[in-house]
């Protein structure tokens, strides 16, 4: 990763201009691309090509991954001959489907035509963040293994609604998947004679008046699981129209501007030839704007 200061006689300057002055190789409409792909962050928050800078600011972008990713239009946090981890942004769906015109899989079969990649886990289309590809089939079915074993480690942060009284916890909730098909009601319950074991470790790093902060890690891997159980124990995702309080997620969209359940792939850990690979995400913006403290601190005020 290549990391710098912006100088204070770049202070206001757009990010993607301060990219292509610093890298000398890249051209002002790369350094554009890469951007608005997501690949670059300021203060450890992912920002788009017309962020205005300021003086001390710290820009964060990694160089050996720009081909691939202006190839695919998504940051790479990973890439080796087996693997590639992406920083999927908020809104775009992991994989192709009715009404869906652009995904994940979609840019993966583009930009690696012939070598059979594919995703090697599943998060929900409104969830940003780190996503784990394999570039061929015999790594999707080791990374497939890998899962199965419990032997990848999945990380999140999410903003919820109220404060959770524990500082740290651990829900044990039987799941079961519905067939519901409204986008507006809950695909999961809990139900204790049919569901199927499910695990959530729960650690509340920060709260405010009317949200909480989590780290949230995955024991096991169900179809919703951090919506369902924190919808659960009365403390839904901030934004979630499914699982959610409507009532606060319409406090949250007029004051904050929250447009979607607020979950972030945030670290990933899994196997690789030498030895485990880990991942860490940066920050979108929307949790950033609630939780400031997620904000790298400059170096100097602008």
């Amino acid at each position: 990763m290549d990391t710098f200061r912006i100088e204070q006689a770049q202070h206001g300057t757009r990010l993607d201009h301060a990219l292509a002055a610093h890298a000398s190789t890249l051209s002002r409409g790369a350094a554009r691309r890469l951007c608005d792909a997501g690949a670059v962050a300021c203060n450890g928050i992912v920002c788009d090509a017309s962020t205005r800078v300021r003086g001390g600011d710290e820009i964060a972008w990694e160089p050996q991954h720009a081909s691939l990713a202006l190839a695919l239009g998504l940051a790479v946090r990973h890439s080796d001959e087996d693997c590639i981890v992406v920083h999927k942004p908020p809104m775009l769906a992991p994989h192709p489907g009715t009404g869906i015109t652009d995904s994940v899989s979609d840019r993966l079969e583009r930009a690696l035509s012939g070598e059979g990649a594919g995703l090697a886990h599943r998060i929900d289309r409104t969830t940003s963040g780190l996503l784990l590809c394999g570039r061929n089939r015999t790594a999707l079915q080791q990374l497939a293994a890998a899962m199965e074993s419990g032997r990848i480690e999945r990380e999140y942060l999410a903003i919820v609604v109220g404060a959770p009284a524990q500082d740290s916890f651990r829900i044990d909730l039987p799941l079961r998947v519905t067939d519901e098909p409204m986008g507006n009601r809950p695909k999961v319950l809990v139900d204790a004679r049919a569901g199927l074991p499910a695990t959530t470790l729960v650690e509340v790093l920060e709260r405010r008046p009317t949200t909480s902060l989590l780290h949230v890690r995955l024991e096991t891997g169900r179809t919703h699981q951090v919506r369902a159980h924190l919808a659960a124990i009365g403390h839904p995702l901030a934004g979630d129209p499914r699982y959610g309080n409507a009532q606060a997620n319409e406090q949250l969209r007029a004051t904050h501007g929250i447009e979607r359940p607020l979950l972030h792939s945030a670290r990933l850990a899994f196997p690789g030839t030498g030895g485990m690979i880990e991942v860490v995400a940066w920050h979108e913006a929307d949790f950033a704007r609630l939780f400031p403290a997620l904000r790298t601190r400059p170096a100097r005020e602008g």
